[in-house]
Parts: C-alpha cells; structure tokens; sequence
C-alpha cells in the first residue's frame, strides 16, 4: 500500500508546489440523507441521467463513471450531517476502515457531495454540480491524476460519528507512483443500508 503514497519529488512536481501556497486541510460538513458520500470532478461528470431513472440505472451512471475517473461514491453505513476533511498529500490517516480510487481532476477542482445531490442533477437537465449550497463544498486541486484514500473514522455499527468535533470521514488526495484499479462497484454498500430509500 505504500506506494499509494510515494510522492514524486523530481521535477518541482506541480501538487507538492501547490501544497505549499494552499492550506494543507479543508473541513465542511455534508448532508447526507441516504447513506451515500461522494467525490466528483464536476468539469468531466456527466450528471444528468434521466427524469425518471431507477436506482439501478443510477448504479449503473456511477460505476461508468468511476471507471473514467470522474467520480468515486462510497456507503456510509447510515445518515449524517458529516464532518469531512479533505487534504491534498500529507501521510496516511488510520481509521475503522478505508478505500483506495483513482481520479483524474480536470478544471482544478473536486467537489465533496452526497447521494441527494448527485439525484438532483441526475433527475433534472438544469441542475448542474456544484449546487449553491455546495460551493464551499469545492477544493481546488491541480490538474492530473490522483490516488483518493478514503478513510472513514468510526464503525457505523457501534456509533453515529467520530463524537468530539473530530472528522467523520477524511479524504486525502495524493499523486501516485503505481496504478490505482478503478472501482467496479460502490464500496461499503449493501442493498439493506440503513436509512436509504432509492428512487424517491
């Protein structure tokens, strides 16, 4: 797993250079009324799919995409109002469990979304990502590919958060020096998620 993480330090590589002038962390909270959290780069995600989709369609929409890079969606195990920290390089994050995906950001930024907001703009032409309310939900991020390790950091099944205003989940974005497989399937999902009720 380490090679997730090799940095590549010849050549003023333009992340590490970036991560100088920027904060090394961003933290916001996400809604989350579904079970579902996700990271996307909204200048290659096609978000429309259909007026009248089905969660299966929508699956299918989301594995496609993650297979180009575009976006990465993960289950989180029940509802929250979700304290989420994004960093850009910087060591691992050791929490219950964790997920490695390839992304390949295109027009500086990812956007760190849930299930309700990708159904909004999948069910409506005119909606596009970022919704208004997620703008401080953007991070700028260089162009290129990444390596996206998802760490969430309590057990759904023993708690409802990590508790003492520490981070639910942390998202660390970081150049990699081996290949990332693409996801097939949507991690740390099950067809019984608590609280989840597809479609409506």
């Amino acid at each position: 797993m380490s090679g997730f993480w090799d940095f590549k330090l010849t050549g003023a590589p333009p992340l590490l250079s970036w991560v100088v002038r920027r904060r090394r962390a961003q933290r916001m909270e996400v809604c989350d009324d579904s079970g579902f959290l996700a990271i996307v780069v909204p200048a290659s995600y096609p978000s429309f799919v259909a007026g009248d989709w089905d969660f299966e369609r929508l699956r299918s929409h989301f594995c496609g995409q993650m297979v180009r890079r575009s976006m990465l969606i993960w289950g989180t195990g029940l509802e929250g109002l979700w304290r989420v920290e994004v960093r850009v390089g910087g060591p691992p994050v050791r929490g219950f469990r964790e997920v490695v995906g390839p992304v390949r950001v295109a027009g500086g930024s990812v956007l760190v979304t849930s299930y309700d907001g990708l159904t909004m703009a999948a069910q409506f032409a005119d909606v596009s990502l970022p919704q208004d309310h997620e703008r401080d939900q953007l991070i700028e991020v260089p162009d290129g590919d990444y390596a996206c390790r998802v760490v969430q950091m309590f057990d759904p099944e023993a708690t409802d958060s990590a508790g003492d205003g520490s981070p639910d989940f942390v998202i660390v974005l970081g150049e990699s020096s081996v290949v990332v497989p693409a996801w097939s399937d949507i991690p740390w999902f099950t067809d019984a998620a608590p609280g989840t009720s597809f479609g409506d």
